[in-house]
């Protein structure tokens, strides 16, 4: 979860871009959080009626109660989550690594994430922020001759600051900030920290780790003795390994997040439906009105209680608030609620006899976002599996790397098997290889043509 403050001011070095993107990343991650940290934001997400305003008194206690009547739908995350399971429905298609890297597969990250793993952490802040990064780093444990870069994730709120001329990147600096525990005190404290990944004059890839006061101090021209130049067998780099992955490429320029118009959605509705609540209750509790009464005392009110005057004069009723309004408040929460679902990517079939192609042309429109995603960390993946090939002194081109762009359940049943069998018994020019290629691809089998006739074989 992203720390407000880190967004709101925190830093002076970070890059116009970013300034300008945080308050969307913000409303992003809250928006994830779910209906606990959207009601703990308050009036940045539902603002005070005029009549909780005006009320010195009681207004906070009331706007508490509005608050706490209303429902955060949340299509925002289950929509993130089943994106995800799509995207992740299969491995990746193609996934080739010399035998120097073929450790990366299962120790991708520093903290042991592998490679899938990392894939899925990417994928998820490509949707939730549209943006992150990864660094390629020397494994500072490891210092033999078999090893091998490892990569470190960052969310787009920890990228602060970048310069890149043409096509080679400058420098990046990085938030690495985070709580610390403190043996003396026995408590852990937060300890501000940054990592300034650039080139030397030489052209030389290196590292500096700094507080925000001494970055302000940093002179780029002159030589730190603090600065780490990385190595594996003793090479360096001759560029920035940092890779960008945004929704749709890899560039430094930030983009907005995918699902940013769903999160607005989401949000209307919350306000929505702390209106509509709340002229629900306000329907509901009649306002007892007395004439006649002395006021000495707070009448009696409930079941057992009853009110009693001498004075000829008095009466008593009580006062309703009309329910106009509330239709109306229903249909508009109703088409948000619609539109929610309409930009949600539910995957769902239509109905029972929606062919697997029909489902793939309704759907031609939400598909496009995931194979977006999936070709855009794709990309990033190829492109920093062949930097640490390079850095180990391997071909580059030996890495091959092709992300699922498989998204789509099969929806054939055996009685389509059949009546494609029978059809081809008929004089349907189909081969037996045709047939089985169309299986395979519909998850039938994962073996080949060939492979099916031997098990065929042996079986008899």
């Amino acid at each position: 979860m992203i720390e407000h403050s880190m967004t709101t001011g925190r830093y002076q070095c970070v890059n116009p871009q970013y300034s300008f993107a945080a308050e969307d990343w913000v409303l992003c991650d809250d928006c994830f959080a779910g209906e606990r940290e959207i009601k703990r934001r308050g009036e940045v997400y539902l603002p005070r009626t005029e009549g909780q305003m005006a009320d010195p008194k009681y207004g906070s206690k009331r706007y508490e109660a509005y608050k706490y009547r209303a429902n955060f739908f949340n299509y925002f995350a289950s929509t993130i989550n089943a994106v995800l399971g799509i995207l992740h429905r299969e491995p990746p298609q193609r996934l080739e690594l010399p035998p120097r890297l073929h450790v990366m597969q299962r120790n991708f990250s520093a903290s042991g994430d592998s490679l899938e793993e990392m894939l899925h952490l990417v994928n998820f802040h490509q949707l939730v922020y549209g943006r992150c990064g990864m660094l390629l780093d020397a494994p500072f444990w490891d210092d033999s001759p078999n090893a091998v870069p490892v990569a470190a994730l960052y969310p787009a709120h920890r990228i602060l600051d970048w310069e890149q001329n043409g096509n080679v990147l400058s420098f990046v600096l990085l938030d690495e900030s985070g709580d610390q525990f403190n043996p003396e005190l026995k408590c852990r404290e937060h300890v501000q920290r940054l990592r300034l990944c650039a080139l030397d004059r030489n052209g030389e890839y290196y590292s500096i780790q700094l507080t925000p006061q001494e970055y302000s101090r940093f002179d780029f021209s002159a030589e730190m003795p603090d600065s780490v130049y990385p190595e594996i067998r003793g090479k360096r780099l001759g560029k920035v390994p940092f890779i960008f992955v945004n929704t749709s490429d890899t560039t430094p320029m930030i983009q907005a997040p995918p699902l940013l118009p769903l999160a607005n959605i989401c949000l209307a509705i919350y306000r929505g439906e702390a209106d509509y609540r709340h002229a629900l209750y306000m329907q509901a509790q009649s306002t007892l009105f007395l004439k006649g009464f002395p006021l000495d005392d707070p009448p009696m009110m409930g079941a057992g209680n009853y009110i009693h005057t001498e004075s000829p004069d008095a009466a008593g009723s009580f006062l309703e608030i009309s329910g106009a309004g509330l239709s109306e408040m229903r249909e508009s929460l109703a088409e948000l609620h619609k539109t929610a679902v309409s930009m949600g990517m539910s995957l769902a079939e239509n109905g029972d006899s929606e062919s697997g192609e029909a489902l793939k042309t309704r759907l031609s429109v939400k598909l496009a976002l995931l194979e977006n995603l999936a070709n855009t960390s794709g990309a990033a993946f190829r492109k920093i599996l062949r930097l640490a090939a390079e850095w180990c002194s391997v071909d580059p081109d030996t890495v091959l790397f092709e992300p699922n762009l498989d998204f789509t359940e099969s929806s054939v049943s055996a009685s389509d098997v059949s009546y494609l069998w029978n059809a081809k018994k008929e004089g349907l020019p189909l081969s037996e290889r045709s047939i089985h290629e169309w299986l395979r691809k519909n998850d039938y089998t994962g073996l080949s043509y060939e492979e099916e006739l031997e098990e065929e074989k042996q079986g008899n």
